[in-house]
């Protein structure tokens, strides 16, 4: 029983450790602008970073090793 209670300690200890720190991060403009990628739709256009300027852009990266 000892274990069990020393082990939610400790989860609820790292839970709580989670919670802190810099909330501001999702809110903070960069200090330079983005760099210019260019790339190929699906459907086989080019499409550039600047062509979407001012809306939000999700970048997905995948690695493949």
């Amino acid at each position: 029983m000892k274990s069990l209670w020393l082990t939610v300690a400790t989860l609820l200890a790292l839970a709580a450790a989670g919670c802190g720190g810099d909330t501001d991060s999702a809110t903070k403009t960069p200090d330079r602008p983005a760099p210019k990628i260019e790339g190929v739709t699906i459907e086989g256009d080019r499409l550039s970073l600047a062509d979407l300027q001012g809306r939000p852009v999700f970048v997905n990266v995948w690695s493949s090793w």
